[in-house]
């Protein structure tokens, strides 16, 4: 029966103990690195139609690494939110060339 008991009293203890020891290793762990997105704006030429931005945002979306593209056809823009460790401008910018609207970088923010 004392065996029964202190097995039961070693078994609580080591039940309350384990979450805190995983707490502790969770903040032991190094923080993921982030990346950081990188925001910028293309002019577009040759948008002469209501369909020319949905082919600008289809063809920079296929970039792989772009996480968005909003278009705008009063403007003449693109506005392209990317991770620069996937995608580069260029890439960016010849895809949609390569639909046939010439990209020319206007803006670039982020890092």
């Amino acid at each position: 029966m004392k065996h029964l008991i202190k097995t039961c009293a070693v078994a609580l203890v080591l039940g309350m103990a384990l979450p805190i020891t995983a707490t502790f290793a969770d903040e032991a762990k190094p923080a993921t690195q982030q990346t950081a997105e990188k925001t910028v704006t293309f002019e577009i030429e040759k948008m002469t139609c209501a369909m020319c931005p949905i082919t600008v945002r289809k063809a920079m979306e296929k970039v792989n690494g772009v996480a968005s593209v909003k278009t705008d056809y009063d403007k003449r823009t693109a506005v392209v939110v990317f991770d620069p460790a996937k995608a580069n401008i260029e890439d960016i910018a010849k895809a949609s060339e390569n639909a046939g609207y010439p990209a020319i970088l206007k803006d670039e923010q982020g890092s």
